[in-house]
């Protein structure tokens, strides 16, 4: 024999699972209208606006002849051509989050026809909230070129590609 069933059970459950279908939705909503958001979830806004660069310069060093050798197996230090060209910039990185971050920047320069040149990184490390970061980047013979012949004096304006910010978990 089945046991009996209680008068008003039903009446209790109802309420109690749609109350839990509610608290459910709403929590998977609210997760993805954040997720969404993308950077902008911790409040932060777009990586990017945290970053500013001033377009930069061509610098010409002639090197220190007291450093080349030739006789030896190396050619870095070759005294045949020891002038070295890069092309320098400035940039701030300003902590605009609630908690100490990481900054990841790639800056990419383009010549006077807005075609890519070359590439490189710059960043910045347990910046605090409200802080800034000040320096000079630059782009060198080891930055990433889509031809290794093209010369840096090539680079006619710089922008930010990509900008990624990490919150520290201290």
């Amino acid at each position: 024999m089945a046991p009996a069933r209680r008068e008003g059970t039903a009446k209790r459950v109802v309420p109690i699972v749609a109350v839990l279908v509610v608290v459910l939705a709403g929590g998977g909503a609210a997760g993805w209208a954040l997720a969404k958001g993308g950077n902008d979830s911790a409040g932060v806004g777009n990586p990017m606006d945290h970053v500013e660069i001033s377009d930069g310069k061509l610098v010409t060093d002639d090197g220190d002849l007291g450093y080349c050798d030739d006789d030896d197996l190396y050619s870095y230090n070759d005294c045949t051509d020891l002038s070295e060209e890069t092309y320098e910039f400035s940039f701030e990185i300003t902590n605009r989050g609630d908690e100490p971050a990481n900054y990841s920047v790639i800056v990419n320069g383009f010549d006077e026809d807005g075609d890519f040149v070359a590439q490189t990184y710059i960043g910045a490390t347990h910046l605090n909230p409200d802080r800034t970061e000040s320096d000079k980047g630059e782009f060198s013979m080891y930055s990433s070129r889509e031809d290794d012949e093209r010369p840096l004096s090539d680079i006619d304006s710089i922008e930010i590609a990509h900008a990624e910010r990490t919150p520290l978990a201290n």
